[in-house]
């Protein structure tokens, strides 16, 4: 929501709404059957996000107002809200996105809809993919400066956000090469960057099975669809063994009456994986380091009771690295990555460095240091990342609110432009009834399809639109 009220709006600015400020064309939804090898990319939400680079094609006609050209800003309005400006090939409009034909500078309304962006989620809805409505969005109240300033304000933030731009990519590259730098230390220190490799003295490799006395399962409940309460028996979800850590709320009620086994009792101390879940996750370990009584393994879950003088930290730490998580990776099945599954005879045959047992606390003492420094190194990286992002919306603060360029009392104010777009999109409105009609004349008098009288009338719209000044 716009930090402006009308005593403090800018010389020369006026209040619009986002809907006034350019036309709002949405893609069409494509068909698997349309689909094809050649033709126009399909250019969906991922695309603009960068959460995906790969395209279906369209080969088929298409309508030019469905079609996507270098520099067009588009506006995805589900999902993933935001605005873009398309960098990419000649592409074909999906559905969820807007091309904006804009009245205004084109640079200036994408950023202003950046800085608009938290509002639009607010008013966005949806439980599975969250959008906005159109008239949600065209009724987002907004400042508009006049046309030249506009241009000095898209000037001055592209100068400072490309800068931003840089400083955010570097940090995002830091945060993805933490997960790489935690497994090098892991490898380093337990002598596993290479399967069967040469070990120091007193080192051997061995199987998972010469480090455990047994492997524990858990059983299968019909649970109810709630936390256990304190008094309840409750069964842990796969959640509670995905995010490296254990999370005993992470659990669901065992329903009054059911027998329970006792055995299957969690404890602190006990070393967990699950035994299905996503191929990044499946057989990871947790150490139960805190846990409330009365909470059972699922069936999916797995406890690793380590041989006496087996170092428990030591173990873990093995079971993190990345040649025995490859191994496991490699050894789960299924045909989704959502839900793979590992054997708990496949775990007994994980081959593994085995250290001797005087040097397994050493061991792990220094790879939990190392985690540590990293842990913070992480903290002080993600501190610089949320700095970024306020550092981006005080920029746009002041951008949208008249304080990031001057103002000239001499330039044509927003009013009069404002007032310019409407007359424009009045006349708009005529010539497109006007040619509404005589589509249907000729449709009357000479029997053309339907399509053909669409495509014709929209044709002399567009060239009518074009000879329109703004």
């Amino acid at each position: 929501m716009s930090t402006l009220n009308d005593d403090d709006l800018p010389i020369g600015w006026a209040w619009s709404r986002l809907g006034s400020l350019g036309e709002y064309i949405n893609g069409r939804g494509f068909k698997k059957s349309e689909w094809s090898n050649s033709g126009l990319p399909i250019i969906r939400i991922q695309n603009l996000t960068g959460s995906g680079s790969s395209f279906n094609y369209f080969s088929g006609e298409l309508d030019d107002r469905h079609v996507v050209r270098y520099g067009d800003l588009l506006i995805s309005w589900a999902a993933t809200l935001g605005a873009h400006i398309w960098r990419g090939p000649e592409a074909a409009l999906n559905q969820h996105i807007f091309k904006v034909r804009t009245h205004i500078d084109p640079l200036f309304l994408r950023y202003l809809i950046d800085y608009h962006l938290d509002e639009m989620v607010t008013e966005s809805h949806g439980s599975g993919m969250v959008h906005i409505t159109r008239t949600k969005f065209d009724n987002i109240r907004v400042a508009v400066p006049p046309l030249e300033e506009q241009r000095r304000i898209v000037e001055t933030l592209e100068d400072h956000l490309s800068r931003l731009d840089v400083a955010e990519t570097g940090i995002a590259n830091s945060i993805t090469r933490l997960p790489a730098l935690r497994g090098a230390i892991r490898s380093t220190m337990t002598c596993s960057r290479q399967l069967e490799a040469e070990l120091p003295p007193g080192w051997h490799w061995g199987r998972l099975a010469d480090v455990l006395d047994r492997i524990e399962a858990g059983k299968s409940f019909r649970c109810e669809a709630r936390p256990a309460n304190t008094d309840e028996w409750g069964v842990i979800k796969v959640s509670a063994m995905t995010w490296g850590e254990f999370r005993p709320a992470e659990q669901k009620a065992v329903p009054a009456g059911k027998q329970v086994d006792p055995r299957h009792e969690i404890k602190v101390g006990d070393i967990l994986v699950s035994r299905a879940n996503t191929i990044a996750y499946v057989g990871a370990p947790v150490l139960v380091r805190e846990c409330r009584p009365q909470l059972l393994l699922s069936d999916k879950s797995l406890r690793l009771v380590p041989k006496p003088g087996i170092d428990k930290r030591w173990l873990i730490q093995v079971l993190s690295s990345p040649i025995v998580r490859s191994q496991i990776s490699a050894k789960a099945t299924g045909t989704k990555d959502s839900m793979r599954n590992i054997s708990q005879t496949d775990l007994f045959r994980i081959r593994i460095p085995i250290a001797p047992a005087p040097d397994q606390a050493v061991v792990s003492e220094e790879i939990e240091n190392g985690i540590s420094r990293i842990d913070k190194l992480a903290a002080e990286v993600e501190g610089a990342r949320i700095g970024a992002r306020m550092l981006r919306k005080s920029i746009l603060r002041k951008a949208f609110s008249g304080r990031l360029v001057a103002q000239n009392p001499e330039e044509e104010s927003a009013t009069v432009l404002l007032a310019r777009i409407r007359d424009n999109g009045a006349i708009r409105s005529r010539n497109s009834k006007q040619d509404i009609r005589k589509s249907s004349a000729k449709k009357a008098a000479s029997g053309p399809s339907v399509r053909q009288s669409l495509a014709s009338s929209h044709i002399q719209t567009i060239a009518k639109q074009q000879e329109l000044p703004l």
